[in-house]
């Protein structure tokens, strides 16, 4: 809850660009997971913040972890498939599209 309400936060003043502040809410999230490995929202908002930061394998293992709880979320579907694209072509043209789409994530959710 710390975590989510920091990056409601976060999120209302558009500095979710500061790495700073992404690793800070990695931190309180990975806690989070500690004690509950199965958190979806968290995990959701792990696996955002660590794409963002160039986490491909820790955001992997996150989607992954996604997957198994739920198979057919198809959120959790394109963002494998992002990271996966990533990791075979580390573009200009692929770290663009998910930088995109963390940032729309976050832009327009109001699940904080």
């Amino acid at each position: 809850m710390e975590a989510r309400a920091l990056w409601a936060k976060v999120v209302n003043l558009s500095i979710y660009d500061n790495e700073d502040m992404l690793r800070s809410v990695v931190r309180l999230l990975e806690k989070a997971r500690q004690k509950n490995a199965n958190h979806v929202p968290s995990l959701v908002l792990l696996s955002d913040l660590l794409m963002q930061l160039d986490a491909d394998a820790e955001a992997m293992q996150v989607v992954d972890a996604l997957l198994v709880l739920e198979p057919d979320n198809q959120t959790h579907v394109r963002k494998k498939i992002l990271i996966q694209q990533l990791r075979i072509d580390r573009n200009d043209s692929n770290l663009h599209a998910v930088r995109e789409y963390v940032e729309a994530r976050w832009t327009g959710t109001t699940d904080w």
